[in-house]
């Protein structure tokens, strides 16, 4: 009962602020049709019981299940086991993660169908897959993440300036690297990595907690810009403004698919490694039947209410003749979206763990906070004057691999991490949505292009700032 208040706390708190900025938009600036704002209040609604239900569902069963796996693997003593099985969990677990669902639908509409949904979803969790597997060898080895993020990164880069490289994919693949640290994929990785680790023992929980989430994400950004090699865009495709019909049933159903994976998985190891009792594994059930149920209402409620009320503010205030005003909004919208999410605060508690205390949760939450609002109104100016993404995001990713050999390991491993928690629910499903629209009726703007990368200069704001702090926290302790 107490994890049932607590996400429900949890959950109002991330979903309150940003509806009564709204509210208060749209009674002083915005003005949506009331039936564009019946929507939006019924998206509402919807998402809020959906990532109650959703949330409560990855707690009593996916989150446990996670954890026995990861703990089962290393007992059967065969390195090649723990990777394989590693790939294809960290396969099944994306196909399910609401988020790259979210991301792949508006993908889908801002490319008028050029890019199919089901592609770039299958093509991130490839991607994931193969840099889960790559952290059980960090885990395994002993290797420090620097090696992994350094490489990465470098490869990432060097992709970009290909000359046969597609410029439409490059915020598009940014964004899935953040999408994918979502409320699905994070707490599984995170409890399968600590499985694996509790069991190896060879290496400090610190050390081990951290990082898995952030070399996870590099994947899909590597995966999508390959992607955009095989695909051809032509220049001219435009939003298509009209979302797809949506039903709660065919909705049920597509989540039901995206669950199979993962609950084929669990039977598996339940006949041939757990062997749980029945009343165990019955209870587990319970737990993945409220995650369906969950994203099932999350997403219906993104499709009818969020994804067309979003775009339609976007479309509104980029038809005033202030629209710059959008960039105010973005910032508020983005501390508001930060401040209030769980997850960045769950990593807060960690940081002063860490830190022994130096470093307080409401410094890192105003930090990165902050961090988050400039970046979203970094995001709102690129869209206006139509700035390249990947001269927003090179400079800041080159400064924080300089920054890492400044820092400890267990800073670096974290400020990765929080690049992935604070790209949120609110601001996947909601914040892009307005971008998108905006970016539809500014001139000189291609919804494909500068629509997309907010999520990736959202992820990119907490690691410079966690970094600057952990080498702040360094000179305190040398002091």
């Amino acid at each position: 009962m107490g994890i049932v208040k607590d996400t429900i706390k949890e959950v109002l708190m991330a979903v309150f602020p940003i509806a009564t900025v709204v509210i208060i938009l749209q009674y002083t600036v915005i003005f949506l049709p009331n039936d564009i704002f019946l929507q939006f209040i019924t998206g509402l609604v919807l998402v809020t019981f959906g990532l109650i239900l959703f949330l409560i569902g990855v707690h009593a069963g996916l989150l446990p299940v996670g954890e026995m796996i990861g703990s089962a693997l290393p007992k059967t003593g065969k390195v090649w086991i723990v990777l394989f099985f590693s790939f294809i969990l960290g396969f099944a677990i994306t196909v399910a993660e609401p988020d790259v669902w979210v991301l792949a639908g508006y993908v889908d509409q801002a490319s008028g169908g050029i890019i199919p949904r089901t592609s770039l979803i299958l093509t991130v969790a490839v991607g994931l897959a193969i840099f889960v597997t790559l952290s059980m060898v960090r885990i395994i080895t002993g290797l420090s993440i620097n090696y992994f993020l350094i490489g990465g990164y470098t490869l990432i880069f060097a992709i970009i300036f290909l000359p046969w490289s597609d410029s439409y994919f490059v915020p598009i693949s940014f964004d899935a690297g953040g999408v994918t640290t979502g409320p699905m994929a994070v707490p599984f990785i995170l409890a399968f990595g600590v499985g694996v680790a509790s069991v190896l023992k060879s290496k400090t929980s610190s050390q081990d907690g951290f990082g898995l989430v952030a070399l996870a994400s590099i994947g899909p950004v590597l995966a999508v810009l390959l992607l955009g090699i095989v695909y051809d865009v032509p220049a001219d495709a435009e939003l298509d403004q009209e979302p797809g019909t949506y039903t709660f049933l065919g909705t049920l159903l597509e989540v039901a698919m995206a669950l199979t994976p993962l609950i084929l998985f669990f039977i598996f190891f339940q006949f041939y490694m757990l062997r749980l009792e029945t009343k165990r594994v019955l209870s587990l059930l319970t737990g993945v039947v409220l995650t369906w149920l969950g994203m099932s209402f999350f997403l219906h409620g993104v499709h009818t209410g969020f994804q067309p009320a979003g775009t339609e503010m976007g479309i509104t205030i980029g038809q005033m003749d202030y629209s710059w005003i959008i960039i105010p909004i973005g910032v508020v919208l983005g501390f508001v979206a930060t401040f209030a999410e769980p997850a960045v605060r769950v990593l807060n508690q960690e940081v002063e763990k860490v830190s022994s205390g130096y470093i307080p949760q409401r410094v890192m939450l105003l930090t990165i906070s902050i961090g988050v609002a400039f970046s979203i109104g970094l995001a709102m100016t690129r869209i206006i004057f139509g700035l390249e993404l990947v001269y927003i995001i090179l400079p800041g990713y080159i400064l924080a691999l300089i920054l890492i050999y400044f820092t400890s390991r267990e800073f670096t491993s974290i400020a990765f991490d929080a690049g992935g928690v604070a790209t949120g629910p609110m601001t996947v499903t909601f914040v892009v949505a307005i971008a998108l629209g905006f970016s539809d009726v500014t001139e000189g703007s291609n919804p494909l292009v500068e629509g997309f990368g907010m999520i990736s200069l959202v992820a990119l704001a907490p690691i410079l700032s966690v970094l600057i702090l952990g080498i702040l926290y360094g000179a305190k302790d040398k002091k």
